[in-house]
């Protein structure tokens, strides 16, 4: 193989959404060797997961500085987005509230980048761009700082580049695009229109994939509702109501999730259990660390596989995957926190109910897990009615039981839904993320 291609991976989730896609077969099979660029740490993760006869792994080490400091702070400072606007009075302390005033504009965007162009000084892939000479660069996140400094060397270098924003809220959340690929991939017309709008990135260098992992669903083993529900420890003669967590990384004194399993215990008739989906990332740690009784009714938990000491560094396998779509083919009802379990749990045509109250508590808007429905990238799917968002505890209980008695009642909505979101979800993201590439 005479062509080369250097693939990103700093993100925990990359290699789940990317390089478990089937994309490195296809990259090898059209003649080129990968080298997956990962963080030093997770190098021998990386090489018993994809590495063979085509495929490399090579470990970066990078220390970003006040120069990165800078032009992060900037970069958020270029954005005037409602998720920013809520964040800034939140988790931001206010940072970048004022500056946004003279740099959320296409002046301010383009004396960024032009700034970011001339000060670039890292040469931390330098040697790896000697070593294979790389004839194209694919950027799995647009956003971190790694990826940065690498679209930045293949520019000076004059080799073809690619990126892709990694997730869905990303684009209203994470700070500008501080150096433009030479072809932007994205999941939908969503977030195309945000590119354009908040990045000012022109329509022709950007390109709709889908969300590529969801090809792989199709294709994983299937596992029989008996033998999965005996797996999580759960009776097979009952329905199984899933429940995926905020997070305490998401709540001060997460409280919340411990108080929607008690309601759930309380509301859900005799013939449910409920299984809670631990976050892979993250704690629940009010229902993890304690002993709670909930003798009405069966509670089991499940978190994907723990390949870190570091649970923040935690990389979800195929085995996983496959796990969280065996888990909802079988559920009956989905209940979430503000995740991209809304969409994931659409797409399986499953009921599905957020939760936008914080349990017995009344918090101050700002500590309080409703914010995040206000977020950009949550709007259009509570409009859409594929999902129903509880405010209460009452409407809880009310769209639950809903959900229950008459699970077929949103299935237009769902479906609506997936085509907003997931539009492209029907076998042709990988293909679609190859055209790309080539």
């Amino acid at each position: 193989m005479s062509k080369k291609i250097f693939i990103t991976s700093f993100h925990p989730l990359v290699s789940r959404n990317i390089l478990s896609s089937g994309i490195l077969d296809k990259l090898n099979s059209s003649g080129f060797k990968v080298v997956i660029l990962v963080p030093r740490e997770k190098k021998d993760f990386f090489e018993k997961s994809f590495a063979n006869e085509g495929v490399v792994v090579e470990g970066v080490v990078f220390k970003s500085g006040r120069r990165e400091a800078f032009f992060r702070y900037i970069s958020f400072a270029c954005l005037r987005t409602e998720t920013l606007k809520i964040k800034r009075k939140t988790e931001m302390g206010g940072s970048g509230a004022i500056s946004s005033l003279f740099f959320a504009n296409r002046i301010g965007v383009g004396l960024l980048r032009f700034l970011e162009k001339i000060t670039y000084k890292h040469d931390i892939f330098g040697t790896l761009f000697e070593k294979y000479k790389p004839e194209k660069v694919f950027s799995t996140d647009m956003q971190s700082e790694l990826d940065i400094a690498l679209i930045h060397e293949a520019k000076k270098r004059n080799i073809k580049t690619v990126g892709m924003i990694r997730s869905w809220d990303n684009l209203t959340s994470k700070g500008l695009i501080r150096v433009i690929p030479g072809k932007l991939l994205v999941w939908n017309e969503i977030v195309r229109t945000e590119a354009q709008k908040y990045h000012y990135i022109k329509d022709p260098l950007i390109s709709i994939v889908g969300i590529v992992h969801y090809d792989s669903y199709k294709d994983l083993k299937e596992t029989s509702r008996e033998d999965f529900i005996k797996k999580i420890g759960g009776d097979v003669s009952k329905k199984t109501a899933l429940l995926v967590p905020i997070g305490d990384r998401y709540l001060k004194e997460n409280t919340v999730d411990r108080d929607i399993v008690k309601i759930l215990s309380e509301i859900l008739p005799l013939n449910f259990q409920i299984l809670v989906r631990l976050p892979p990332g993250d704690f629940v740690r009010e229902l993890e660390n304690k002993e709670n009784k909930f003798e009405r009714i069966k509670v089991l938990f499940d978190r994907a596989t723990k390949n870190f000491e570091n649970i923040k560094m935690t990389e979800i396998g195929k085995q996983d995957d496959e796990h969280l779509v065996n888990t909802l083919r079988n559920v009956d009802i989905v209940i979430s926190g503000p995740s991209t379990m809304a969409i994931d749990s659409v797409v399986f045509d499953k009921p599905t109910v957020l939760f936008g109250f914080d349990g017995y508590q009344k918090r101050p808007y700002l500590d309080s897990i409703r914010r995040y429905y206000d977020y950009d990238n949550f709007v259009p799917v509570i409009e859409s009615g594929g999902v129903r968002l509880a405010k209460s505890v009452e409407e809880f209980k009310e769209l639950v039981n809903s959900a229950i008695n008459n699970p077929s009642k949103d299935h237009d909505f769902r479906m609506c839904l997936v085509d907003m979101e997931a539009s492209v979800f029907y076998g042709k993201c990988l293909e679609r993320l190859m055209d790309a590439l080539k």
